[in-house]
C-alpha cells in the first residue's frame, strides 16, 4: 500500500515534471543551434556541435519516457492483485452467506420433523419352542390326476377299453415293402401316413424267373409251377407292384404291391407261360403313371409294454401233426389276409403259421392248417415277440 502511494504521490508526477522541462530545454537547444550554425565562421565545427545536442537531448527524454513508463507499469499490477484480493475476499463472504442461510433453512425444516424412537433389538430371534419335524410318510404317487389336464388327442369313435391286448388298426393297405437299399429313404413309425413318390423301376433279367433265390421250398405238389409264374418285380422300395399289376387283381381293400427282386443268377428258363419283362430302361418312362399304394398305417403304440397280441394256440405246448419238422420260427398273424395269387396262404387274425423260409423281398413261406403258400411278413409277429 505504501508503494502505490508513494507512486502515485511522488515517483510518477516528478517524471511528468521531468518531461515537461526537458520539452522546454529541447526548444532552447533548438534555437541556440540554429543561430550558432548561422553565425559560426566554421560551419563544420557548428554541425558537429549541433549533434552532439541532439543526441543527448534524445537521450534524456527516452530516459524519462522509459522510467515514467515503468513506474506506471508497476502501478497498475498494484492494483490488479488489489482487484483480486479483493474479489476473494467477496466470494468469501459469498459463501459464508450462502452457509448461513442453509443452516437457517435446514434449523427451519428441522422444526417441522419429530424425532423417530428406533429400538435396538436382534433381528432374528429363536423360537421358544423348537418345533418337531414331521414324519415322511410316503404316499402312492396317481398317475391319472393330469389326464384332464391339457389338449389331448380326442377320438370320436368309441374304442373298446382294453383288457390287456393291444388294439389293431385296419390290416394294412398293401403287401409287405421291400427291404430298404442303400441311398433310399423308408418308412419308419414317424413317418407320416402319404403315398411314396414312384422311381425308375429296374431292369430285370430272363433269366430271374426261375432263381433258386425265387423257387422256395418243395414240400408240396404245384409249388414249381406256381412259383414259375410268380416273377415279383419291384419299383425300388416304394412298394410298386410288377409282374401282379398285370395279373389282373385288383382288390380295392388290398392294394397289390411286389417287392424288390433279388440279384438274378444264371438258371434256365422255364418253360411254362411268363409275361414279358419290362422294356429297357431307355425306353421307359422316367416315373410311373400311377403312384404306387401307401405302407401300412401305423399301430397304435401307447400301451406296448403290457398290449400282446390275443391268438388262439391250442398246440402250445407241442407242434400240430400237420406243422413241419423243420420251420424257421412260428409266427401269429396280427392282421386278416386274403390270398390273391394260388401259391399264397388265406389266414385269420391270431392264426398260428409254422415259416419255413424267409425270402429278401419281405415275403415268407410257410404251412398253416396243412396248406403251404406264400404270405406278406408284415401281417404276422413271432411268437417269440410275446413269450415274456
Amino acid at each position: 500500500m505504501a508503494e502505490l502511494q508513494m507512486l502515485l504521490e511522488e515517483e510518477i508526477p516528478s517524471g511528468k515534471r521531468a518531461l515537461l522541462e526537458s520539452y522546454q530545454n529541447l526548444t532552447r537547444v533548438a534555437d541556440y543551434c540554429e543561430s550558432n550554425y548561422i553565425q559560426a565562421p566554421d560551419k563544420r565545427k557548428a554541425l558537429e556541435e549541433t549533434k552532439a545536442y541532439t543526441t543527448q537531448s534524445l537521450a534524456s527524454v527516452a530516459y524519462q519516457i522509459n522510467a515514467l513508463a515503468n513506474n506506471v507499469l508497476q502501478l497498475l499490477d498494484i492494483q490488479a492483485s488489489q482487484l483480486r484480493r479483493m474479489e476473494s475476499s467477496i466470494n468469501h463472504i459469498s459463501q459464508t452467506v450462502d452457509i448461513h442461510k442453509e443452516k437457517v433453512a435446514r434449523r427451519e425444516i428441522g422444526i417441522l420433523t419429530t424425532n423417530k424412537n428406533t429400538s435396538r433389538t436382534h433381528k432374528i430371534i429363536a423360537p421358544a419352542n423348537m418345533e418337531r419335524p414331521v414324519r415322511y410318510i410316503r404316499k402312492p404317487i396317481d398317475y391319472t390326476v393330469l389326464d384332464d389336464v391339457g389338449h389331448g388327442v380326442k377320438h370320436g369313435n368309441n374304442q373298446p377299453a382294453r383288457t390287456g391286448t393291444l388294439s389293431r388298426t385296419n390290416p394294412p393297405t398293401q403287401k409287405p415293402p421291400s427291404p430298404p437299399m442303400s441311398g433310399r429313404g423308408t418308412l419308419g413309425r414317424n413317418t407320416p401316413y402319404k403315398t411314396l413318390e414312384p422311381v425308375k423301376p429296374p431292369t430285370v433279367p430272363n433269366d430271374y424267373m426261375t432263381s433258386p433265390a425265387r423257387l422256395g421250398s418243395q414240400h408240396s405238389p404245384g409249388r414249381t409251377a406256381s412259383l414259375n409264374q410268380r416273377p415279383r418285380t419291384h419299383s425300388g422300395s416304394s412298394g410298386g407292384s410288377g409282374s401282379r399289376e398285370n395279373s389282373g387283381s385288383s382288390s380295392i381293400g388290398i392294394p397289390i404291391a411286389v417287392p424288390t427282386p433279388s440279384p438274378p443268377t444264371v438258371g434256365p428258363v422255364a418253360d411254362s407261360p411268363t409275361p414279358p419283362p419290362p422294356p429297357p430302361p431307355d425306353e421307359m418312362p422316367m416315373f410311373d403313371d400311377s403312384p404306387p399304394p401307401p405302407p401300412p398305417p401305423p399301430v397304435d403304440y401307447e400301451d406296448e409294454e403290457a398290449a400282446v397280441v390275443q391268438y388262439n394256440d391250442p398246440y402250445a405246448d407241442g407242434d400240430p401233426a400237420w406243422a413241419p419238422k423243420n420251420y424257421i420260427e412260428k409266427v401269429v398273424a396280427i392282421y386278416d389276409y386274403t390270398k390273391d395269387k394260388d401259391d399264397e396262404l388265406s389266414f385269420m387274425e391270431g392264426a398260428i403259421i409254422y415259416v419255413i423260409k424267409k425270402n429278401d423281398d419281405g415275403w415268407y413261406e410257410g404251412v398253416c392248417n396243412r396248406v403251404t403258400g406264400l404270405f406278406p411278413g408284415n401281417y404276422v409277429e413271432s411268437i417269440m415277440h410275446y413269450a415274456d
